[in-house]
């Protein structure tokens, strides 16, 4: 048994590590760097990797080792090592660039002289294309003991090679190689066609991971199918992997169940296998067979073609069914209701004809209107469905067309099982892919199925990573298994990369195309010739990038000195010329000089100083999907010839996209939670001089909306759930919680990041409505009305920057499958959420379908009306903006439009309205009676409703024109007879209920409800608990199922806690989720929150609120929202609002200003004490303070947003605590036992000022304004040559070497 853990080493490691390099009882060899200098270079230079093994009796570090791919050799090239061994050394090995790995490094105890053996084991285990691990020993110097090198126990299990010059005579003091070979040390695996004896063997493995086979197939299944004699079970084929100990005795290791029994036309039928070469070997000029199948496929439509305006224009064009004519007589539905009254004096008699003809005037408009709802809800509209032909070719051979003549030309084979033994290193398991390839060498690829509803074993996910998924079809087959594809290349070939030459630009050109170069010359497709919109290009994108293609590789070809290196990626035999490896991909990249900027909007660590000058940007990368498992060689080797270790990949969601095919084995950067200092979006073009003679665009890393990508060449570490995840729902609390479980990994330390490059993978479906996902994402939408795109309605977000970088720094559609339908029925026995057309199968349900605004209907109905709007996705806000352009083409003179609410969003909708064409005397403005005085609404804190601002828009909006009703409450809305239009809305005064009746063209309302009926319908028929329109749960946030959460502002908590948990952050409440269903759990967690909540809008006049509350901890204790103490502040067009709670905290911050601008960095300040900052309320009522909103940028805010400043006063509060209660607790504390502001200053003061200072001291260099610190007084008093001195020293202690000798 291994009495040794090896694992990768970690930055909280190195005191450890440097402990044991200053230990006087270890052995060493390698670089002499890290026992000469110690902790201050270690992971300063970049490894491959860092390994340590730690004793499993003891707890303690007994090894570390630094492998690398080139030698720690000052003067030697980090890409001409292996000219380097071929001119010195005469190896008889065959050493290549791909094979072969440097032990630069490597430290141990000498108690434990097979600790480092095991580092090499497990490196074996990790690189299992690496044949070699070297060793260089230098020659022998006179130094001291403590430098000192022993390769005595290395030698023991390497070969020794010296170079051309060496003598036992005349010159034995040289250089020397240690070898180490990968089948010297590792125990050998033999493989055998399975015997009926190993059954007992096999099924005990196999029951360790798949207990429910044995009690299926029972205990001799095994054993029956080796002896099994029908003539299909030759296609069979049973194999088993022996290793062999010390002592001679074997062990079964390794199963594997492999079949040729494929029904290829199945799977080219219902999967798109045309990249595979349809699973049936080439015919290479020979006599082939053929059928013609009929297949299936989606097309996912273009992002140009959903809601640009000419994409619109077209669904507009098919409005006009049969040559329909546009009514505009002049005569609106308003002059209709006039055409009513006048009719009491005779000049209409009949009302039901003027009622009909009222309709029959808006029936083209009727028509638009219904058209464009149909179609962008439905499904079809963004996935286009297409019935395409094959041309299934396969190779004549012996049988005549048909099965059996398939089978013959059948390339594939399929891996039924793979299991391993308890102690297998499961990296290991590439052997048994190779042993696989090689049971068949007549076959190309190999097939994995994964049952939907079944979990793959730990064995299968191994395997997975060297497979790629293979798309499914339309089908009308039931619960499709998923098919993972690799192929022979994957693993037998070495991937090498070689730098452009002249005769790799065509080759260039053809991988960028990809699949596109075929459909300039044959159309598959038979479906109809529709064009979705013909005024876009949808090779804009492509055709842009060949251009800065051709300009790049032009520049390199004929420049030497050219900023941009490309290289192509070949998959071959690395040691042959370029031309007979064959191009799998390219890579362009530059120096990366912007990472700087990076730091407003990214979460990055401060300080790599280690890799300054050495980062480089990744213009563009193509590589085949089967070859996505070899990245980290990839990168490896780029980083090998161009000295680049830290890479970057910067994909914009406005303008020119470039291709990157490895971005999915990139860490995405993740945006900051808050900002720390306002982001204006308000963009002022800059013209800017190229440096090169390559103009690209250049980002602006402080306004764009840019997805950062990096791979730092640490070790990949995956991030993964084992239980399927359904979500119902695409609210801002579903966007928190799929931002939060992707980036598990991120912390404020950068501990992961640091050590690895991180990637999720998890087991995610998202349901929602058609269109939802796309509108969120979709970047290509210009307004005609507005110049700034980002300060524009249509595309301005209410939530805080953690919910809105999700869907414009963020992409979350690249973990997370997304589901369009609407939910019928969820079964909770079988654990199925049923939707129209399929089901899906979880094992933890989440209802995050809340809504801002649902009006409440007095009678169900089957649809919604077409001119009825509700704002509460941008889909809604896209409707509405093509409804009101639809208006006022139409009826430009005679239209009305009815607006229905009372909170800040329906201020929002109108200054749209008013900017968006609509002229203001046309606009009715309905506003219902407003409950106050419940005790729940009268304490919590509301981000969405400001009495005292809205009385003043209210004068604005009625300055402006606007028909404005107050307290009249909605009632319900007349149909046309046969249509589902609107014709007019009743409402009902409060309290004398006399009712009105409006008729209108569009009816917008903003009533508060977050439970639509259509949900509510299918959440009761599942048996899920409600309150009236509330989903009651419990603390844990479970329904009445346990597997079942609900999360939003429809949640009723059954235990009445005393604390606010509507309207609070959906950040935390993601957070609590995540802990409650053991993902994330959290250390200090509390039910209570204790994060503020964010709202912003656009008002009228073009003003901007931004509106910070902090939920209330306690409602029992705490007054109505009323009774608070407010300070206001007014200057420059910007008026300021900051609340104090009765214990003086800041429970809410308001700013209604005309800069276009984010204000996020807010929450900062929201929750904490006023004497925090720095005496607030004093300042105020000196009359110091004329804004606070300038108040919180002045500079002694940046300590407050410090990262770590949280920590100081958990760290504070922990030292303090004590002292309190024992001073508290004293006899003699006088008559009315308080403590005296003094006592406790100086009981503290000196504390908290020493505590301060060294918070300063560690992180100064955070600060953009430097703080003032004792000894800068010091330090000033001192003569000129000492300041620089001393400059000089701090400089040497900051820096570090990148470069080893």
């Amino acid at each position: 048994m291994n009495e040794f853990d090896v694992r990768l080493a970690e930055v909280a490691d190195l005191d450890a590590i440097n402990k044991l390099i200053r230990s006087p009882s270890v052995k060493w060899f390698g670089n002499i760097r890290p026992k000469f200098r110690g902790k201050e270079c270690l992971f300063h230079s970049y490894q491959t990797y860092r390994l340590l093994a730690i004793c499993r009796k003891s707890s303690a570090l007994v090894a570390y080792a630094e492998i690398r791919n080139y030698p720690s050799i000052g003067a030697l090239p980090s890409d001409s090592w292996l000219e380097w061994l071929s001119v010195r050394y005469c190896l008889s090995l065959s050493i290549s660039w791909l094979n072969a790995l440097f032990i630069n490094f490597c430290i141990y105890d000498s108690e434990y002289p097979t600790a480092f053996v095991e580092i090499m084991k497990d490196l074996f285990y990790r690189e299992n294309r690496i044949w070699y691990l070297i060793a260089v020993r230098t020659p022998n110097l006179r130094q001291p003991t403590h430098f000192n090198e022993t390769f005595d126990d290395l030698q023991k299990i390497s070969g020794v090679y010296y170079p051309h010059e060496f003598s036992m005579e005349n010159n034995s003091n040289t250089q020397s190689l240690y070898i180490v070979e990968r089948f010297e040390l590792l125990p050998k695996l033999a493989y055998r066609k399975a015997l009926p004896e190993d059954n007992d063997d096999i099924v005990a493995m196999q029951e360790v991971e798949m207990p429910e086979l044995r009690e299926e197939l029972g205990d001799f299944y095994i054993a029956e199918e080796v002896m099994y004699q029908d003539p299909d079970s030759e296609k069979s084929l049973l194999v088993v992997a022996e290793s062999t100990n010390e002592c001679e005795e074997t062990k079964l290791d390794v199963f594997l169940w492999l079949t040729t029994d494929i029904d290829i036309l199945f799977y080219v039928r219902n999967y798109e296998m045309e990249q595979f070469g349809n699973l049936v070997k080439p015919t290479d000029g020979k006599s082939f067979h053929y059928e013609i199948l009929t297949v299936s496929s989606v097309q996912r439509r273009g992002d140009a073609s959903m809601f640009t305006a000419d994409a619109l224009d077209d669904l507009d064009a098919m409005t006009i069914l049969g040559g329909l004519q546009r009514i505009d007589s002049g005569m609106s539905v308003a002059s209709l209701g006039k055409m009513k009254v006048s009719s009491i004096h005779g000049t209409i008699v009949d009302t039901n004809v003027a009622s009909e003809n009222k309709f029959y005037m808006r029936e083209c408009l009727y028509a638009k209107f219904k058209y464009i709802l149909e179609k962008l809800h439905s499904t079809d509209y963004y996935m286009r469905h297409e019935q395409n032909v094959i041309n299934f070719i396969y190779p004549v051979g012996k049988e005549p067309a048909g099965p059996a003549a398939i089978d013959l030309a059948s390339n594939v084979f399929l891996l039924k099982s793979i299991v391993t033994g308890e102690d297998f290193p499961l990296p290991r398991l590439f052997n048994a892919i190779v042993a696989m390839f090689c049971a068949y060498p007549d076959r190309d690829y190999c097939m994995v199925l994964i049952q939907a509803k079944h979990k793959a074993n730990k064995s299968f996910l191994e395997v997975l990573q060297y497979f790629m998924p293979v798309v499914s079809r339309p089908s009308n087959v039931g619960h499709l298994d998923d098919v993972y594809i690799t192929h022979r290349s994957t693993i037998f070939g070495e991937i090498s990369l070689y730098k452009l030459r002249k005769e790799d630009v065509a080759v260039v050109h053809n991988l960028a195309l990809g699949s596109l170069a075929k459909e300039r010359h044959s159309a598959t497709t038979t479906s109809s010739s529709f064009s979705y919109c013909s005024k876009i290009n949808e090779r804009a994108e492509l055709d842009q990038e060949l251009h800065v293609l051709d300009a790049i590789m032009k520049d390199v070809l004929e420049n030497e000195l050219s900023d941009f290196a490309v290289f192509t990626i070949r998959c071959g035999n690395s040691t042959k010329a370029v031309h007979q490896n064959t191009p799998i991909g390219f890579v362009v990249l530059r120096p990366f000089l912007n990472h700087s900027q990076l730091f407003n909007h990214y979460h990055l660590p401060e300080h790599d100083s280690h890799l300054s000058g050495r980062r480089a940007e990744i213009i563009s990368l193509r590589l085949h999907p089967l070859f996505l498992v070899s990245a980290d060689l990839i990168f490896r080797d780029l980083a090998r010839k161009t000295n680049f270790y830290d890479f970057f990949f910067i994909s914009a969601f406005n303008g020119y996209r470039y291709t990157n095919d490895l971005r999915r084995m990139m860490m995405v950067v993740e945006p900051k939670a808050i900002k720390k200092a306002p982001v204006f979006f308000r963009l002022y073009k800059e013209p800017k001089k190229p440096k090169t003679r390559i103009n690209l665009p250049s980002p602006n890393f402080s306004k764009d909306h840019l997805i950062v990508y990096r791979h730092k060449l640490n070790p990949v570490k995956w991030f993964t759930n084992s239980r399927k995840l359904v979500i119902i729902g695409f609210s801002p609390t579903a966007k928190a919680f799929l931002r939060q479980l992707v980036f598990q990994w991120n912390c404020k330390d950068h501990k992961n990041s640091d050590n690895f490059t991180c990637l999720s993978w998890f087991q995610v479906t998202v349901i929602c409505r058609a269109g939802v996902v796309e509108a969120d994402y979709d970047s290509l939408f210009k307004c005609p009305y507005c110049t700034n795109t980002l300060g524009c309605y249509l595309s301005y977000q209410n939530d805080s920057c953690f919910i809105r970088d999700c869907c414009v720094r963020l992409d979350l559609r690249y973990w997370v499958h997304f589901v369009p339908g609407r939910v019928q029925f969820v079964n909770r026995e079988k654990k199925i959420v049923k939707l129209e057309t399929c089901e899906i199968h979880y094992d933890t349900l989440f209802i995050m379908c809340d809504r801002s605004f649902s009006t409440r209907l007095p009678t169900e109905v089957k649809a919604r009306p077409c001119n009825f709007v509700e704002i509460n996705f941008r889909l809604n806000k896209f409707l509405l903006f093509y409804k009101v352009r639809a208006l006022l083409e139409d009826v430009p003179r005679t239209y009305l439009i009815l607006v229905y609410g009372n909170n800040l969003s329906t201020y929002e909708c109108i200054a749209f309205l008013i900017t968006h064409g609509v002229d203001c005397s046309r606009i009715v403005f309905v506003q219902p009676h407003r409950f106050t005085g419940k005790d729940a609404d009268a304490k919590e804190k509301n981000p969405y409703w400001d009495k005292n601002l809205q009385l003043i828009l209210d004068d604005i909006l009625t300055d402006k024109g606007i028909t404005m009703i107050t307290d009249y409450n909605f009632h319900h809305y007349n149909l046309h007879q046969t249509t589902d239009f609107i014709m007019d809305v009743v409402f009902q005064h409060f309290p004398s209920r006399k009712q009105a009746t409006f008729e209108c063209d569009i009816f917008i309302s903003f009533e508060e409800g977050h439970l639509h009926q259509r949900h509510r319908k299918w959440i009761v028929s599942s048996d899920i608990e409600v309150e009236g329109n509330e989903i009651l749960v419990n603390n844990k946030y479970q329904t009445n199922d346990p597997d079942i959460y609900a999360a939003g502002k429809y949640i009723k908590i059954r235990d009445f806690p005393n604390y606010q948990y509507k309207f609070a952050s959906d950040r935390e409440v993601a957070r609590k989720l995540l802990h409650h269903i053991g993902i994330a759990p959290l250390k200090d967690f509390e039910e209570r929150f204790s994060e503020p909540l964010l709202f912003q809008a656009i008002l009228p006049l073009r003003y901007f609120i931004t509106k910070v509350t902090m939920p209330r901890r306690y409602l029992n204790s705490e007054l109505p929202v009323m009774g608070i103490c407010s300070l206001t502040t007014y200057k420059d067009n910007t008026f300021c609002r900051v609340g104090l709670s009765t214990r003086m905290m800041v429970d809410e911050i308001v700013v209604v200003t005309k800069l276009e601008c984010h204000l996020d960095f807010l929450q900062h300040f929201c929750g904490k004490h006023e004497l925090l900052l720095n005496n607030l309320k004093a300042r105020y009522k000196a009359k110091t303070i004329s804004s606070f909103l300038k108040y919180f940028q002045e500079p002694w805010t940046e300590l407050l947003l410090h990262e770590n400043f949280e920590d100081l006063q958990a760290d504070n509060k922990e030292l303090l605590t004590p002292m309190v209660v024992s001073t508290l607790s004293r006899p003699n504390r006088g008559a009315l036992g308080e403590i005296t502001d003094m006592d406790f200053i100086t009981l503290n003061k000196r504390v908290m000022e020493i505590k301060l200072l060294a918070f300063l001291r560690e992180h100064r260099r955070d600060f953009r304004h430097k703080f003032a610190l004792p000894e800068d007084f010091l330090k000033s008093d001192s003569t000129e040559w000492e300041q620089e001195w001393n400059a000089m020293a701090e400089t040497q202690d900051d820096s570090s070497d990148s470069t080893e000798s």
